[in-house]
């Protein structure tokens, strides 16, 4: 059937006086298509009782004392309709491919011009479409108008079939045979576009409630990464965009907030999300829709045209994202974007101190894709995006959010921990990689002087940090008092492990030989790499877990790091490092079993048990070099780029025979695995002397993490006397405004 027949069909059965007559109430009215309260405010119902605008409105009661008029008499319209398609042609299409000059058949348009399918269909579908979805196939359910949502927002089919979409030529010839074909083409007004992407989006959002909890879990576990969202700025403008309704709401700022509760469902515990009634087996894959609808919304903003400082807010949050996918050339991709926009907007000609918080806020975004893009930059071993000149922009200040308002800002001494203070350091050891890298052209590393150099500044400034961030004789970080002790734990990790694996790749090239003090150097940097997370594993830290989830790339980074150095060079002077490797990888198991399965961490742990088992392969029987360079692909983003990577598995692929207990020598006793009775290894001296054999049993990081949250925490990482994790510490007005109407 033509799209062409399709809509001349449509047509007659509109002129049709006895078949498309709307049953009417006594006094001639209309039969209402609305809830009453919907009616009252002119806005959009889902006639389900309550409908969906009423709860989101919290009018609820409202809705249920005067709900939408049943369908029952349209469906005795509907069987009319579907009687007459029958008999006329012996095949109906779908309601996707039927065309009309209503607001539906205008919305179907936009969707073809916006990248989704034709026959976009919104939660507006009319009885007529809704007889073709449940009629056209037997035994297949019509499509909920919830889930028409769903679809329709990632752009397929709202039956989900493959049917043929109508080719333009179609669409023209029927647009010929109207008598105004110009009334065909009023989508392309950009105030209508907007509109219907507002309506799309927001009917993507979750509850009041449930916005609430994934809003403040990523405020309180996951902000403190980047801290690139001024706290207080964001909830005075959530707390607007619910109280004063979603008609008016700017896209850019709905894209950042789609990208925090995206990341927020990527790891939030299932117990919790049912307390505000998510389904637990739902909130995983929310985050996936959540995440399309997130740069949906940026597009529908027209960011690339118009660059703000809240679609940088928006990238910046959604790197977290990328990388629990393990997407990391999408984030390069959206990068070069977002690098471009920062610079039409004039971030990289800040050279005044900041004032207020505009201009704190431009200086942290600044910064935050300088970091971006220089770790990129080691990692894919490519040319920097941004060349930091002479005067630069300043360094983020050491202030928190609270200290800065509109119109003032009053920062601290370097020497007083803030939440901002591991940025500030972290921005300064890749201003210093960048200058680096930008005056050398990359040549810093080619030789073993330019390392050295290199190596020297990064060592002074962490021999210079402020005491929060130095270790004692134990390695250990000071005691800080809570909330802000367990961030900036955390960021102690996060800083010494970036410092620690760039000293790794630097040095790694010039190991073979063991020229000069390479060696020596890189493992002091993997052994320093290990220290601070062995004292959140061992040693009691007050940290929650839940700030471990948004570190499993950080963990898989430092892994793998260490795991290569010990598969290649065969030996590591580090006491037990086998283990702490093998621990690492059970650490990230862990994410699977608390149901957060993002591929940087069940991926990333099959990785690493492989890169151990290659390295236990080497005493007895070793693979063949087509089992390391399997490995290439997945390690390559962590050592330095593809070419890089490949040379230096090379080292190992190239042995002409294998490695013996004989060849390993260590400055401390190696732990080898022994998970089973006949696993008796020892390690034997180059004297031939056998060495008392270290067999080590793996532990978990904890045993379990309760799905209830009230459940105690295993005391190898926590403290006796931890505080609770808090993850109910919020506003709890809408869930209780909610249940109350």
């Amino acid at each position: 059937m033509s799209m062409s027949e399709d809509v001349s069909e449509y047509h007659q059965m509109a002129r049709n006086p006895v078949v498309n007559k709307i049953p009417r109430r006594g006094g001639g009215k209309r039969t209402p298509l609305s809830c009453l309260a919907c009616r009252q405010h002119k806005l959009r119902c889902d006639r389900r009782v309550p409908c969906g605008t009423c709860i989101r409105y919290r009018r609820e009661a409202r809705c249920c004392e005067n709900p939408a008029p049943s369908r029952r008499r349209e469906a005795t319209v509907a069987q009319a309709l579907e009687h007459q398609a029958v008999e006329e042609r012996p095949s109906s299409p779908t309601a996707e491919t039927v065309l009309c000059h209503d607001r539906q058949g205008v919305e179907a348009h936009e969707s073809m011009l916006h990248g989704a399918d034709p026959g976009w269909v919104g939660r507006r579908a009319s009885s007529v479409q809704n007889v073709h979805l449940s009629s056209d196939r037997a035994g297949q359910p019509a499509t909920s108008q919830g889930l028409s949502s769903f679809v329709t927002l990632l752009g397929l089919r709202a039956d989900l079939d493959e049917t043929a979409s109508p080719s333009l030529p179609q669409i023209l010839a029927e647009a010929n045979q109207a008598k105004r074909p110009s009334s065909w083409w009023s989508f392309v007004d950009g105030h209508r576009i907007k509109r219907a992407w507002r309506q799309q989006l927001s009917a993507a959002l979750p509850s009041r409630p449930q916005c609430d909890l994934l809003v403040n879990y990523y405020l309180e576990h996951i902000n403190w990464i980047f801290q690139t969202i001024h706290v207080p700025s964001f909830r005075r403008d959530y707390a607007l965009f619910w109280d004063s309704g979603m008609d008016q709401a700017d896209l850019i700022w709905l894209s950042l907030l789609f990208t925090v509760i995206s990341v927020s469902a990527l790891y939030v515990p299932l117990g919790i999300v049912e307390v505000v009634g998510c389904p637990r087996d739902c909130i995983r894959h929310l985050a996936h829709v959540w995440h399309l609808a997130s740069q949906r919304a940026l597009r529908a903003g027209d960011y690339e045209a118009r660059p703000c400082l809240g679609q940088l807010q928006t990238f910046s949050v959604t790197q977290l994202y990328w990388y629990a996918t393990n997407k990391i050339e999408t984030l390069n991709s959206h990068l070069g974007q977002a690098v471009r926009n920062a610079q039409a907007i004039g971030l990289d000609r800040d050279t005044n101190a900041s004032t207020c918080l505009q201009d704190e806020m431009r200086h942290r975004l600044w910064w935050d894709l300088v970091d971006s893009d220089t770790f990129q930059t080691i990692c894919l071993d490519r040319e920097p995006l941004i060349r930091l000149k002479d005067p630069g922009v300043p360094l983020p200040l050491n202030c928190d959010d609270h200290d800065m308002t509109a119109t003032s800002i009053h920062p601290k001494p370097l020497d007083e921990p803030t939440v901002m203070s591991m940025n500030i350091y972290r921005a300064q050891v890749f201003r210093i990689l960048n200058r680096h890298f930008c005056a050398t052209h990359g040549d810093c590393l080619q030789s073993l002087e330019s390392v050295h150099r290199l190596d020297a500044e990064i060592v002074e400034l962490v021999a210079k940090l402020p005491w929060y961030f130095q270790l004692d004789e134990e390695g250990k970080p000071p005691r800080l008092p809570e909330l802000l002790g367990e961030v900036l734990t955390w960021q102690n990790h996060i800083l010494r492990t970036c410092v620690s694996t760039q000293r790794i790749r630097m040095y790694r090239p010039f190991l073979a030989d063991r020229i000069d003090d390479a060696w020596e150097n890189v493992a002091k940097a993997a052994d320093d790499a290990l220290v601070v997370y062995r004292t959140l594993r061992t040693d009691g830290a007050t940290t929650s877990h839940q700030k471990f989830f948004a570190q499993a790339y950080q963990v898989f980074s430092v892994a793998v790091s260490v795991a290569a150095l010990l598969l290649v060079e065969g030996s590591l002077p580090i006491p037990n490092v086998y283990r702490q490797i093998k621990d690492m990888a059970m650490d990230l198991k862990m994410l699977e079993e608390q149901g957060c399965p993002v591929p940087v961490a069940t991926h990333g742990r099959q990785v690493l048990l492989q890169m151990l088992a290659l390295f236990d392969s080497r005493w007895t029987d070793p693979k063949p070099p087509e089992d390391a360079q399997r490995l290439v692909p997945d390690i390559s983003v962590i050592l330095g780029g593809e070419n890089r990577t490949r040379a230096y598995v090379d080292r190992l692929t190239s042995q002409a025979q294998p490695i013996t207990p004989t060849t390993i020598t260590s400055a401390a006793p190696q732990c080898l695995p022994a998970d089973s009775e006949e696993d008796n290894r020892t390690e034997t001296h180059a004297a031939g002397e056998p060495v008392e054999e270290t067999r080590c049993t793996p532990e978990p990081l904890m045993d379990s993490f309760l799905g209830d949250m009230m459940e105690s925490i295993d005391p190898e990482l926590f403290l006796e006397n931890i505080r609770p994790l808090g993850l109910l510490d919020w506003d709890m007005t809408g869930l209780v405004d909610g249940q109350g109407k």
